[in-house]
């Protein structure tokens, strides 16, 4: 692989070392805490689960100067790619960052203000603590969202389709490949550090959270959530050690991760009858609907997708069954095993190991 670490590709280097030191931090925060509001939110597997996501953004860090290395970009091209990811990113979280540093300044000057925002901060975590149930329809918003990165990936591989006859890619020396992983990283990360600093807002300073912040939050985290950051940035940055994968599986681990688990989760809390194992909240049913919906999807992606557009080498009919039932099996055992340690983190990178490995085998 290509190594390309250059003025371009370092900034967003240090951007995802800053963020998973801030993880990191705030997992050995929790992990000494003795706050008793504190300790009502987080379980033995928090820490845990804190240093797993701040791992994920150190090895984000380290593979971004990679990201155009099995491309066919040359050097330049992806020096333009690097040049311009930067831009884009930084000045997006540019604009998150100047929101929370204006609400700092209006509320240190107006107390009032600054009171109404902790008294909300003191309300929420009343609520969290007593009221609150992750009721049906907040679970099918929360695996709503977790679509969200499958279908990104697909607009934007469509978008590189529709730009490829323009002569853009040859100009820029780049190739379509190139551009799809470009459009993929800027849209994931932009993301991710948009919403890692408003979680951080809302865990270190919440006086500084925008509303819209507020918003999506609160509509949508659990009660382990509260103390601790929430899980939307890990999955997405769960899929960039894929990029390097062939696509089928890179877009299959983005929808296994979501799909499968939100089809086993919902089917399995409106019709589950068969509790597996016994005293369980998972049922036999729900277990059906994430393996199957696992198995078709990893087979669907490699029969729809040729080789020849998506430049990765032919397996046979064979070795994609093996493939999807690898995905599956280890879906399943994530499903009936995973206790505490977050399942947006394990099924994305295990399914996909498992699916790469296969994939070698042949190769």
């Amino acid at each position: 692989m290509v190594f390309h670490l250059t003025a371009s590709s370092i900034p967003i280097v240090i951007v995802f070392f800053i963020y998973g030191s801030i993880h990191l931090h705030h997992a050995f925060s929790l992990r000494r805490t003795t706050e008793e509001e504190v300790l009502l939110f987080i379980n033995p597997s928090t820490f845990y689960n804190e240093v797993l996501a701040s791992s994920l953004f150190f090895a984000s860090g380290i593979l971004w100067p990679f990201i155009y290395s099995l491309t066919s970009a040359t050097p330049t091209g992806m020096e333009f790619l690097y040049m311009l990811s930067t831009i884009l990113l930084l000045a997006i979280s540019l604009l998150w960052w100047m929101q929370g540093i204006y609400n700092y300044f209006r509320c240190r000057k107006n107390t009032a203000e600054m009171e109404k925002r902790q008294e909300e901060e003191r309300k929420i975590c009343e609520y969290y603590c007593s009221e609150f149930e992750l009721t049906i329809q907040v679970d099918l918003k929360r695996k709503a969202l977790h679509l969200l990165p499958g279908f990104v990936i697909i607009l934007i591989q469509v978008l590189s389709f529709i730009i490829q006859p323009s002569g853009f890619y040859e100009a820029m020396q780049i190739d379509r490949e190139s551009f799809g992983i470009f459009g993929e990283v800027v849209v994931a990360y932009a993301f991710v550090f948009m919403l890692g600093y408003a979680d951080l807002l809302r865990l270190k300073a919440f006086y500084q959270l925008p509303n819209w912040a507020k918003r999506w939050f609160f509509s949508s985290i659990t009660r382990e959530e509260v103390k601790s950051f929430i899980s939307s940035c890990p999955l997405v940055l769960t899929l960039t050690p894929f990029l390097f994968a062939p696509f089928p599986i890179f877009i299959s681990v983005a929808f296994v991760s979501s799909l499968s688990d939100a089809a086993a989760n919902l089917v399995g809390r409106k019709y589950g009858k068969h509790k597996f194992p016994k005293g369980s909240k998972k049922s036999i049913e729900g277990y059906i609907a994430g393996v199957t919906s696992s198995f078709l999807l990893v087979v669907m992606f490699f029969s729809v997708l040729p080789p020849e557009l998506f430049n990765y080498k032919a397996i046979p009919p064979i070795g994609v069954i093996s493939i999807a039932s690898m995905a599956s099996f280890i879906f399943f055992m994530i499903d009936l095993f995973s206790s505490g340690v977050s399942d947006n983190i394990l099924n994305p990178l295990l399914t996909g190991a498992g699916m790469v490995v296969v994939y070698l085998l042949f190769n």
